[in-house]
């Protein structure tokens, strides 16, 4: 089956599987263009950080990296536990919590090539070498994050001690494709980084992220049950998300759907550590009053293998420098559900 051909099958039953099929009308709006930042939009410079807070005076240092839609202060009470051992830097990347975003790359850089990404890493080196910091720790919460700190782990292992991964999803997740519909989650679609790229230059971003509108963005990102076991927590954290500018997250959440990071997990030479929540409730109970409603454990599926499965070719991979723990009773934002097991995890790598 050609690339093309998977791209059609793959859209017509994503639509048919997903709320956005109650009304393509209302979900798309042609006249957006998702894809360019809105006329009048200020930018950063390209490798600029949105913001970086600074907290403790320690000799030895962390960098905390704030995942898709988030900034520096949702770790306010991550950063109180260690501000006494370390000296914290808390990144918000560029764009996020009312920070400018970097300028729209022109049309001729792909999405594969994690422009804005890579604008994460680049400044977080910047700002090692700004600070003269001796191989801080690396922390990430959630999507992009992740991505860049795995980046940073590859790239420049002899610039970081160790990295602890939060939550976070290595790559997209496809599942495969039975009866005519690609709803197998257990046996996975796999897509080779060329492929990945390919199928969102010619479908995700034109045929979707450029016309989806900011009603439907939101009624079919993460929820706010996923962030957090507190209903009052979590309605919090999705309306910090739902602030940033949809053509940033869409910016971000491509060049994540774009990354496979499975092939080098043998390179990896800096020890890590990766939490993972359980979703415990999410997994085992469904609404069946709304059998379409993405708090439906049926539509939950991208909890299950976006965070955990995804996950498993770090085990196979067999790096001695991998460690992968399972914290109980947790969501996206496990610090806040279950900080003692969080915290005692972390602290016992640390150390």
């Amino acid at each position: 089956m050609t690339l093309k051909n998977v791209v059609f099958l793959f859209v017509s039953t994503f639509l048919l599987q997903t709320t956005f099929a109650q009304n393509i009308l209302e979900a798309q709006d042609s006249t957006l263009n998702n894809l360019i930042h809105p006329k009048g939009y200020i930018t950063c410079k390209p490798g600029e950080l949105g913001a970086v807070k600074k907290t403790g005076s320690a000799k030895q240092s962390m960098i905390i990296i704030a995942g898709l839609g988030f900034g520096a202060d949702v770790f306010d009470n991550f950063i109180n536990r260690y501000k006494k051992d370390y000296t914290i830097y808390a990144v918000t990347p560029a764009g996020f919590a009312g920070t400018p975003a970097p300028p729209m790359p022109d049309s001729t850089i792909i999405y594969s090539q994690l422009t804005w990404t890579n604008g994460i890493v680049t400044g977080i080196i910047n700002l090692i070498e700004k600070e003269k910091l001796n191989k801080p720790v690396i922390v990430a919460n959630f999507v992009t994050a992740t991505q860049a700190a795995l980046k940073l782990a590859l790239s420049y292992p002899d610039k970081i001690n160790k990295l602890i991964i939060i939550s976070g999803s290595p790559y997209r997740y496809y599942p495969g494709f039975k009866d005519g519909q690609f709803n197998d989650w257990v046996n996975e679609k796999s897509y080779t980084p060329e492929q990945r790229g390919k199928l969102v230059e010619a479908y995700w971003a034109p045929k979707w992220f450029k016309t989806v509108t900011k009603k439907t963005w939101d009624e079919n990102m993460w929820t706010p049950d996923d962030y957090s076991k507190d209903s009052v927590t979590g309605n919090q954290l999705f309306k910090t998300s739902a602030n940033v500018p949809v053509q940033v997250m869409i910016r971000y959440l491509i060049e994540w759907m774009t990354y496979d990071v499975s092939e080098k997990y043998k390179q990896l030479k800096v020890p890590t550590l990766i939490l993972i929540p359980d979703f415990k409730e999410l997994l085992t109970q469904s609404d069946s009053s709304n059998k379409e409603s993405c708090k439906n454990v049926s539509a939950k599926q991208y909890l299950k293998y976006f965070h955990q499965t995804a996950w498993q070719k770090a085990v196979d991979s067999n790096n001695p420098l991998i460690q992968i723990q399972t914290i109980p009773d947790t969501r996206i934002f496990m610090w806040y559900d279950n900080p003692k097991a969080v915290y005692n995890s972390i602290s016992i790598f640390l150390k």
